[in-house]
């Protein structure tokens, strides 16, 4: 599966491998083993790495030799649904997240008048025997939700309204 990784402002596309990893295109040897609870053992190219790893709302927060780095991971289909979740985003007024795609919603992680961040999880939706939570693209609050856990939704349906934040 090929990743979009975002580190420091950098982009990168990452495809494991059995024998280690595709970093832009060039084969690296590579392979990891968490260790303990956010404490992870990289070894690429012949060389071991201590990595540190916390999550934050946006993604990860990693320490690898002193130095900490801010990391958004995205595999290639939560790409695409988030891309067509935001095609509606343009424009003022108030955003509307749509259904990327049919499917039964699991979870409501919101609820309406809540101010969420950019990331933060809004709704899960199941399809394809998958959970897919669809996320805030950008700081707001939550005008309304349109879905309950259990419900049945079609492909652009609104889940959840957002009013932006205005500068």
């Amino acid at each position: 599966m090929k990743y979009h990784v975002e580190v420091d402002g950098g982009s990168f596309e990452v495809e494991r491998l059995v024998s280690g990893v595709r970093l832009n295109g060039s084969e690296r040897e590579a392979e990891f083993v968490w260790l303990a609870e956010g404490e992870v053992q990289l070894m690429l190219d012949g060389a071991n790495h201590r990595v540190f790893a916390r999550r934050t709302p946006g993604g990860w927060r990693l320490t690898v030799r002193g130095r900490t780095f801010d990391v958004t991971v995205e595999d290639e289909r939560t790409r695409a649904l988030r891309a067509l979740a935001d095609r509606s985003a343009v424009g003022g007024g108030p955003r509307e997240l749509r259904a990327p795609m049919p499917g039964l919603i699991t979870r409501v992680l919101a609820e309406a008048g809540q101010r969420v961040d950019a990331g933060d999880g809004l709704v899960v939706i199941e399809a394809m025997k998958m959970e897919n939570e669809l996320r805030a693209r950008e700081p707001g609050t939550v005008a309304g939700i349109a879905v309950r856990s259990g419900d049945v939704v079609d492909r652009d349906q609104v889940l959840v309204t957002l009013e932006a934040e205005t500068s």
